[in-house]
């Protein structure tokens, strides 16, 4: 809760920056833009899912020469997780089964607010020109919801013989809303003083949690981490 806390008030405090520093030609600029990431799970988020694509689109606003500020939404999903992906040894018989219908997955929807710095004199006053970059930092927090869940993973404590693939156990969801934050860093390219594309990376941490499964040796997850390197396309046009 601390760290979404420090991103929250790190966000504000970049506008109300940017908002007090000396206004320029492009302040008061807004932007769309579209989000193509990949989306990295990290420590025991990591040990169930592999890394997946990450999509989106943003509403920005030059706030100051020095400034931006983004509202962002995006949408991922991580599958073929652990434990539906794994075989398991059926102890009757000591042979491999997998989960036929197994099913293990993540669904993420995320609406953050993000703060762009762009630092050092020289390269605050770059972009809004064909061929022109500039460097920033980056800071955010908001709203993440997640619903994750188990289904048709076969009961492997039944006794028949042969193994019934079709005795499945009951469905486990975990699913919230919850608050989250990240950080990171990255470069907008111009293509035309109009057209940008964004590069960036970053690290996100969320307030919450998924429920152990130690039969399948797969520790709880609390809290969860992420990381994800991306591009945006982003389109500038005036108020």
């Amino acid at each position: 809760m601390k760290v979404v806390r420090i991103a929250f008030l790190a966000v504000f405090a970049l506008a109300a920056f940017g908002l007090s520093s000396s206004a320029l030609a492009q302040e008061g600029r807004w932007a769309v833009g579209g989000i193509a990431d990949y989306n990295i799970p990290m420590h025991r988020l990591g040990e169930r899912w592999d890394a997946t694509g990450k999509y989106g689109a943003t509403l920005s606003y030059v706030a100051s020469q020095r400034t931006v500020i983004e509202i962002e939404y995006n949408y991922s999903k991580f599958e073929n997780g652990k434990p539906a992906s794994d075989l398991w040894v059926y102890p009757i018989d000591e042979q491999e089964y997998p989960h036929p219908n197994g099913r293990s997955e993540i669904t993420w929807n995320n609406l953050i607010v993000n703060g762009l710095l762009f630092i050092g004199e020289e390269n605050a006053t770059h972009g809004f020109k064909a061929r022109d970059y500039r460097y920033y930092l980056l800071v955010g927090g908001g709203l993440y919801r997640y619903y994750a869940i188990n289904s048709n993973l076969v009961y492997s404590r039944q006794t028949n013989d042969p193994v019934d693939l079709d005795f499945v156990m009951e469905d486990q969801v975990d699913q919230r809303y919850t608050i989250g934050a990240n950080a990171g860093a990255g470069v907008e390219g111009f293509v035309t003083q109009n057209l940008a594309v964004d590069l960036r990376a970053r690290y996100n941490f969320v307030v919450g949690e998924l429920r152990n499964m130690l039969f399948y040796g797969l520790e709880k997850v609390r809290p969860i981490h992420m990381v994800d390197i991306g591009v945006q396309m982003k389109f500038y046009f005036w108020r």
